[in-house]
């Protein structure tokens, strides 16, 4: 089963992949042409059933980043449609077979559309994003209420630069579509960490208890992300005060407190 998204000139579709970490896989159409990308691929039968179903023709494959969970469909994709792959440079590191080079700004063409190219190290150094039209595929960069991790060839330095520097500063409009649904953790961790009884305690304790966590989370926005996200507010004073052991953050410049907040959640 999969969630076809409908725009004016654009289609997304998303599906929560069974027995994985909660990934979501992504088919994203030219609906004036039916020329389709394929963004990291894992559930090779359901976005097999996604092209079938809706007569698409796939353009390329291309991965946000190269860890296994992210490439594992690469191969079948690239053989069935005779189509290239698209990854960052430093992925040539990785792989054992061909694939086109991508950087920050490149533009990508499919049918009538164009993908942006964004590098958002952090997660891992070949971490790239994708931006069309107001979405932005954003792999393991951000999730909804959070951000990656860094135990896999990442660097938590890199992913607060990538936070503060490029990612905060996206139009609040821009919409998030993350490589997991994390949100029901992310929400009870945040949760966690706040003094209870203040009116964001009890905003943040309504949205926990109004997700269903046996389908795909709402898709968020920038502007979303801004409010309730805790590693975008940590330069806010206002926000440090709500959390419960904020001596922990006392004495620590941003990227320190970013770094704190990290191992908090790693640990919870």
């Amino acid at each position: 089963m999969y969630e076809k998204i409908d725009e004016k000139d654009l289609t997304i579709y998303r599906f929560l992949v069974e027995n994985s970490d909660r990934n979501i896989n992504y088919v994203v159409e030219c609906p004036q042409t039916k020329e389709a990308l394929i963004i990291d691929p894992l559930d090779n039968n359901t976005i097999e059933n996604i092209i079938n179903d809706n007569n698409l023709i796939p353009k390329m494959v291309i991965n946000t980043h190269a860890h296994p969970d992210h490439i594992a469909g690469n191969s079948y994709f690239l053989e069935k449609y005779g189509i290239k792959l698209r990854a960052h440079d430093i992925c040539k590191k990785i792989f054992d077979y061909d694939f086109d080079n991508i950087f920050e700004n490149d533009i990508l063409s499919f049918g009538k559309l164009s993908a942006k190219i964004l590098h958002t190290p952090g997660h891992c150094p070949e971490h790239i994003s994708i931006i069309i039209n107001d979405y932005i595929l954003c792999g393991d960069t951000i999730f909804s209420c959070g951000v990656g991790n860094v135990k896999f060839r990442g660097d938590v330095s890199m992913l607060f630069r990538t936070i503060q520097h490029k990612m905060k500063n996206l139009p609040e409009t821009f919409k998030l579509l993350p490589g997991h649904d994390y949100f029901e953790n992310n929400i009870g961790f945040l949760k966690s960490i706040l003094l209870k009884g203040t009116d964001f305690y009890n905003e943040v304790d309504k949205l926990l208890s109004q997700n269903d966590k046996n389908i795909l989370s709402p898709i968020k926005n920038i502007d979303f992300e801004k409010k309730y996200n805790p590693f975008f507010r940590i330069d806010e004073f206002s926000f440090m005060d709500l959390i419960k052991e904020n001596e922990k953050f006392s004495g620590l410049n941003m990227e320190e407190r970013f770094k704190e907040l990290r191992e908090m959640r790693d640990q919870w």
